[in-house]
């Protein structure tokens, strides 16, 4: 058999779901979680007190550990994006959600067993939270959603939502049901999956283009769907964001956008000057900037190499570590910005990429262990592949972005006095939760002509 589990990610207009502001308020013990399953890192000290890292580094008003977790999830983030550059032509557009991705498999975690969670643990990072059992990552992961999706200004929003859609005459598990409801508010929707696949397909790839504002589309590609298929687990999260200093769509003009030393194509690039979060990095031979959206609770961190410099070779060096450390010694200055107005889109199959990164039990018929999401234990579901869909807009007004996952088993005068950042060649982008530097998406935008 296959489990079809599908994440989507999409920028929308909305309010936050009433179960996520009732897990708001709750404590641990408040919060009862009994999966199928546990995995104890052996690597936890049980004295909490020998951790490493001082507590006094933690960013203020922030749980230490849904900290952690964030930052679980940029490791994940940046490992992930190393593995899909591999996989494409560096002059390639890339662009994902490392969250959706990361809400849609801690989801699989409740379920998981034996190797399987295990590899799910260390893969996605979630073995570095400072916590002794995995069940305690589900709770963070809820608190992590309060932190994230609370309103910030009347003119950004950011959202999310979950669904499961199970095989009708297939019995699930009534606590995995009951975790998955609670902690992600995912409730499950019957489908026939046995007698009319097809339809069934249908059905969900209307609701993700439903969620994404129709700008996801076909998620789930034909014959994804089979009588086979058990279970479609879909996430998605929505952001639409007006820039805190929009450009001026009169400043904006035509120029050359070099995607390689040989080939160019045009572009309206944006302009102003204004005051940002800028650095220039010489030894890693990169300049950063941070443009903020209105309320500064997210932001777009643009990675630019110097002239000189391929970004493959940024690619190759970058870290949570370094890119933190380039957030953290940044300036607000005044900088004449020049950036381009574009859109791209991207999908890919995850399923080798995390086969690449050591996550391969869950993916295999015979070793995958997730007796946890089926009534009486059976252990007959696995992983037969996975996708991911992401759409990206920026123009004068602010971004729209859009990503979905499925996961199957079975010319201008310039102030000298300024500095001067040309986005006019391949740089690297991030959207993330400013406090506490939550890569919300990532991407290297390589050809931005390339999907007008």
């Amino acid at each position: 058999m296959k489990w079809v589990v599908c994440v989507g990610v999409f920028w929308i207009f909305t309010s936050l779901a009433q179960a996520a502001d009732d897990i708001c308020s709750l404590k641990p013990k408040d919060l009862p979680l009994e999966p199928a399953c546990i995995y104890r890192n052996p690597n936890i000290p049980e004295d909490e007190g020998a951790a490493t890292e001082a507590p006094q580094t933690v960013p203020g008003s922030t749980n230490p550990r849904v900290w952690e977790l964030s930052k679980a999830n940029g490791r994940f983030a940046l490992s992930l994006f190393k593995q899909l550059s591999k996989s494409k032509s560096e002059n390639a557009n890339i662009f994902m959600s490392p969250l959706s991705i990361s809400t849609a498999f801690a989801m699989t975690k409740l379920g998981a067993c034996n190797s399987t969670l295990e590899q799910l643990m260390q893969v996605f990072e979630f073995d570095t939270i400072k916590e002794k059992t995995s069940d305690q990552v589900h709770f963070f992961f809820a608190k992590l959603n309060c932190r994230l999706y609370r309103k910030t200004h009347n003119s950004v929003e950011l959202v999310s939502a979950n669904r499961l859609f199970g095989e009708k005459t297939y019995e699930f598990n009534e606590n995995y049901q009951n975790i998955s409801e609670t902690v992600y508010g995912a409730k499950l929707l019957p489908l026939n999956f046995k007698e009319k696949p097809e339809l069934s397909r249908q059905t969900i790839n209307k609701w993700i283009s439903e969620k994404t504002n129709h700008r996801i589309n076909n998620t789930l590609p034909e014959g994804s769907i089979d009588e086979n298929s058990i279970l479609v687990l879909v996430n998605t999260i929505y952001f639409k964001g007006q820039w805190k200093h929009k450009f001026n769509r009169h400043n904006s003009m035509e120029s050359k956008f070099h995607v390689s030393n040989t080939h160019s194509c045009p572009v309206q690039l944006m302009y102003q000057e204004n005051t940002y979060n800028y650095g220039n990095f010489p030894d890693d031979k990169v300049k950063v900037l941070e443009m903020f959206y209105n309320g500064e609770g997210i932001s777009m961190v643009i990675v630019l190499p110097n002239k000189e410099t391929k970004l493959a070779e940024v690619e190759e060096q970058i870290t949570l570590k370094k890119l933190s450390g380039w957030l953290n010694n940044m300036k607000s200055k005044p900088v004449a910005v020049q950036f381009p107005r574009f859109r791209i889109e991207d999908n890919f199959s995850l399923k080798e990429k995390l086969q690449a990164m050591s996550l391969q039990d869950i993916f295999s018929a015979e070793h995958a262990s997730l007796p946890g999401m089926v009534a009486n234990n059976q252990n007959d579901l696995y992983v037969s592949d996975a996708f991911h869909k992401a759409f990206l807009e920026v123009n004068e007004e602010g971004s729209e972005a859009a990503a979905t996952t499925a996961i199957l088993f079975a010319g201008r005068s310039l102030n000298l006095n300024r500095e001067v950042f040309i986005a006019d060649r391949p740089f690297l982008l991030f959207i993330r939760e400013t406090t506490i530097n939550t890569l919300i998406f990532a991407g290297r935008v390589a050809d931005p002509c390339s999907d007008r």
